[in-house]
């Protein structure tokens, strides 16, 4: 299932280009310095902060939206986020991520059910 089935796999369109989903500057095959870009800008997506943070700050609860999230603190629900990341994280051409255990399932009943789930989901 696509998540982002309007969204093309973002691409580099040049400095003139009106696409708002294109990158303008940023050309992962230009060579500057004998490296490609991509090889100088290792970008990586926090896991945490996309996919999970709710957009809380010290002024208010959080406004993020995903419409892919069913509220359930469920094995289903964490499979089928890595889901979504990885389509996202595709679509923009990121080939790294960074994350922490909790981000990426939530805490069970107790350690081994904490553990087990964790293996399930990054297996």
């Amino acid at each position: 299932m696509a998540f982002f089935p309007d969204v093309p796999t973002i691409a580099f369109d040049g400095p003139d280009s009106t696409n708002p989903l294109a990158f303008r500057h940023y050309d992962a095959t230009a060579v500057v310095e004998g490296k490609t870009m991509a090889e100088h800008l290792r970008f990586a997506v926090a896991y945490w902060h996309t996919f999970r943070g709710t957009g809380a700050d010290p002024f208010g609860p959080g406004c993020a939206v995903r419409p892919w999230e069913d509220g359930s603190h469920s094995l289903a629900m964490d499979l089928k986020r890595v889901d979504v990341a990885f389509e996202f994280m595709t679509k923009l051409g990121v080939p790294y991520y960074c994350w922490h255990d909790r981000d990426i399932s939530d805490e069970g009943a107790n350690l081994a059910v904490t553990n087990k789930r964790l293996d399930t989901v990054v297996a």
